[in-house]
């Protein structure tokens, strides 16, 4: 009688297993649901990282009156211009990373032939030569040819947008992008802080800069050359 009642005390009821496979149920859902949620987070916060990092260089450059204003070109050619002032480093992989965004799937450092920035000259990037592959990153239209994009003084003043997620293939971030500006502030902005729907199809989103865009600010950004 007594062996009956130890057998039973040590082990567990039925209950008891229900209860623990339903923490355990409980515990890996939250895994599931966490980990995408840091690993997003941790996107965003490099890829603000990338764009603080470009535009410091830029607020630079312009502060020591170097190259007489914000950069004289448009679309990514923008934001290549790091690599034709010499900038950033294109003997150095490492400071080209930069150029990347983490949430990029369609351009990334590791796909790009290192070499192709040997072309990325001034003379190149004012003839609109198409480098579109070699950053994440859309950039402000600022050359003569897009006058009614150009920053003004006016515009510098109060802070206007000049580098951001491009909108080449899949989204970078599926909330929203990545943006930087002239006062050198980078924010993360969600679609509804754009007044805009979230893309229906992240993976093949509808071009979200440009002159079609719903967006003033992103009406004056451009992905492509």
């Amino acid at each position: 009688m007594n062996a009956t009642k130890s057998s039973r005390q040590a082990g567990f009821s039925f209950i008891e297993i229900l209860v623990v496979m339903g923490i355990i149920s409980v515990l890996v859902s939250m895994v599931v649901v966490l980990i995408p949620s840091i690993q997003e987070k941790s996107r965003q916060t490099k890829s603000k990282d990338n764009v603080r990092t470009m535009i410091t260089l830029m607020i630079g450059r312009r502060a020591e009156k170097v190259s007489g204003g914000w950069p004289r070109y448009s679309g990514k050619n923008f934001v290549l211009s790091l690599v034709a002032t010499n900038q950033l480093d294109r003997r150095n992989k490492t400071n080209l990373e930069v150029l990347f965004s983490p949430g990029d799937t369609v351009y990334t450092m590791e796909d790009v032939d290192a070499d192709r920035y040997k072309d990325v000259t001034k003379a190149a990037l004012k003839n609109d030569t198409d480098f579109h592959e070699l950053t994440s990153y859309a950039g402000r239209r600022n050359s003569s040819a897009d006058r009614d994009h150009v920053i003004t003084p006016d515009d510098e003043k109060r802070g206007v947008m000049i580098i951001c997620d491009d909108d080449d293939g899949a989204l970078h971030h599926p909330d929203g992008i990545v943006a930087g500006y002239t006062n050198g502030s980078v924010q993360f902005l969600e679609w509804e802080d754009l007044d805009l729907p979230p893309p229906e199809d992240t993976r093949n989103p509808e071009p979200f800069l440009g002159d079609d865009s719903e967006h003033e600010e992103l009406q004056h950004m451009w992905g492509s050359n």
